[in-house]
């Protein structure tokens, strides 16, 4: 992977969830169309996002949101 392979892929959460520049867009597209290394990376977390859509919604139990919340806190917080 060179140098814009990795400005690419620094940028790709913002152009998949359709937030980047029109601008930055057209350079996204442009580097996938050329580069098959990136298109298929690209292509791989659209179908593992589309997996992860399919699956069912879980109650995730009060008491462990809390724990989790709690140490995330004493993380983020120190």
């Amino acid at each position: 992977m060179d140098e814009k392979c990795k400005k690419i892929m620094e940028c790709l959460s913002d152009y998949m969830d359709g937030e980047a520049s029109e601008q930055l867009c057209k350079m996204v597209e442009q580097h996938l169309a050329e580069c098959d290394e990136c298109k298929c990376m690209v292509e791989n977390i659209k179908i593992t996002i589309e997996m992860l859509h399919s699956l069912p919604e879980e109650e995730i139990p009060e008491d462990v949101e809390k724990s989790v919340l709690e140490r995330l806190k004493k993380i983020l917080f120190k």
